[in-house]
């Protein structure tokens, strides 16, 4: 694989999204490990996985976190410390709805590659991914959008059921500052690696 295509660090953190989407808990302890050992740090750990709530449901999400959590009490004990990674800060959007809304708004037009997005079929969807999932996960500052669209794009590879959402967020990946070679290149690591 081209290392110049996107980083070891980024497989690894994508890898573990894959691997909590598919809820195959067993190896998403091995790369949990193989991430944290590959420079992944543990807060870029939690924030993928607590991201991927909104595409796999919240059991898949807290299974992961609570493999991470497993992962890191066995690691403390052998004398292994783990990079935190930097310190989470709570988002201005968490406190502010009408903010979180406008701030989605944006970025999912901005996902969307600078169309504006409306769900006017189902109002109540429409306001939920505008106001929380680009409003108020994407305020956290532990990934950036360009990340996080590859760990969603890692997840959605995972499932089945969901080849409209991947081919989509292919593409937003790219809106998002990946280019097109660094998509392409990671699906195909994790289609022999996942």
């Amino acid at each position: 694989m081209d290392e110049q295509m996107i980083s070891l660090r980024m497989l690894l953190l994508c890898g573990c999204a894959a691997l909590a989407a598919r809820g195959d808990l067993q190896r998403l302890d091995v790369a949990i490990r193989g991430a944290l050992d590959g420079g992944v740090s543990v807060n870029e750990l939690k924030d993928a996985f607590a991201q991927l709530y909104a595409y796999t449901g919240f059991p898949r999400s807290l299974n992961a976190l609570n493999t991470l959590e497993h992962v890191l009490t066995e690691r403390k004990s052998a004398g292994i410390v783990d990079n935190e990674g930097q310190p989470f800060h709570r988002p201005a959007a968490w406190d502010d709805a009408k903010l979180a809304l406008q701030l989605g708004t944006e970025m999912q037009t901005r996902d969307e590659g600078g169309t504006p997005w409306n769900y006017s079929f189902c109002p109540q969807a429409d306001y939920y991914m505008k106001s929380h999932l680009f409003g108020d996960i994407y305020a956290c500052d532990q990934l950036t959008p360009a990340e996080r669209e590859l760990i969603t794009v890692s997840a959605l590879s995972a499932m089945e059921g969901v080849t409209p959402q991947f081919e989509g967020h292919k593409e937003c990946a790219v809106f998002m500052g990946n280019t097109k070679q660094q998509v392409d290149c990671l699906c195909r690591w994790l289609a022999d690696n996942t």
